[in-house]
């Protein structure tokens, strides 16, 4: 199984997760939360993904989730689900859980705050993939859990039964285009691909195939980008590209750590704008937290506001 045994290219979004005021989980806002994105044209879908706050939820629910999501995606877009976890059995068990309910692939980081040296690393990643018969991701993102995939160590691991993908997002994008060179031949990779840097690698041929995205801030103009990249019309992908920079540079600020953000962490900056602009984004689960400061919400607004994107829906 390889990169031609799928079918995936364009805007991925993460999903969020909503919870109430009190932290309970809300299923129907997150069915609401699928509906909306593929009505935005989201070529697929990505549940328990780091912006769905995983590592705040029991097995349970990440279970709900991954149910919820395919139920709702009803074969309209893949959906695949993230197992990340610390012990090698609850993985399996959340990958094959995801097998029974219908998905079409999983995506697997290395085990957070375990940090496994390079052995471990390897029968890790073989153990998940020997468990289910699904295609899988490797999810790069050493922001979030401690341990950072060279592209060395990526080349091996896609060389395992089933891993067909990777989502690089590796702070430093030329991390992405050394995977793309490396890997892309044989596996599909997705980064920081919309972009100006993107659409030229894409118009040129270089590769890369997508861009896994945390929600859709700006909707239907995400997916539209690769869109438009792939009809050759390079005026309007690379405006919508220098939106999204733009956009992304107010929301995260110059200090930002790729994890938390200006005005609060990742989650809950994307469920402000969610909720901005009427969506069922919901609140964080604690311990992370909401955007609340009235400076905080009025600058979000303002940068909505400023690339035509409606308020209170």
């Amino acid at each position: 199984m390889d990169r031609h045994d799928v079918n995936w290219r364009g805007y991925f979004a993460a999903l969020p997760t909503p919870f109430s005021r009190q932290g309970e989980l809300d299923l129907e806002a997150f069915t609401a939360t699928v509906r909306l994105f593929i009505e935005q044209g989201a070529h697929g879908l990505l549940v328990n993904g780091s912006t769905g706050e995983w590592a705040a939820q029991s097995t349970r629910e990440r279970k709900q989730l991954a149910e919820a999501a395919v139920s709702a995606a009803a074969g309209r877009v893949p959906v695949i689900i993230a197992v990340t976890h610390t012990q090698p059995a609850r993985t399996v068990e959340l990958a094959q859980h995801a097998a029974s309910a219908g998905a079409d692939a999983i995506m697997v980081p290395p085990p957070p705050a375990v940090r496994p040296c390079p052995a471990e690393l390897r029968a890790y990643f073989a153990e998940v993939a020997a468990s289910t018969d699904l295609p899988c991701w490797i999810y790069n993102f050493p922001q979030e859990n401690a341990t950072h995939l060279t592209v060395a160590q990526i080349r091996e691991l896609v060389q395992l039964p089933h891993m067909v993908a990777v989502k690089q997002s590796a702070a430093d994008d030329r991390e992405l285009y050394a995977t793309i060179e490396a890997v892309g031949d044989t596996a599909v990779v997705f980064g920081n691909m919309l972009s100006r840097l993107g659409l030229a690698a894409i118009t040129s041929g270089f590769g890369g195939d997508g861009h896994f995205g945390s929600g859709m801030p700006l909707g239907s103009r995400m997916p539209a980008f690769f869109e438009l990249a792939w009809k050759g019309n390079l005026e309007d992908a690379g405006r919508i590209a220098d939106e999204f920079a733009a956009f992304m540079a107010r929301l995260k600020g110059s200090e930002h750590d790729g994890y938390n953000w200006r005005y609060g962490g990742m989650q809950a900056s994307l469920k402000a704008v969610m909720n901005l602009q009427g969506q069922p984004g919901g609140y964080p689960r604690r311990p992370k937290l909401p955007i609340t400061a009235p400076d905080a919400l009025a600058e979000i607004s303002a940068a909505l506001t400023d690339l035509g994107l409606r308020i209170g829906g």
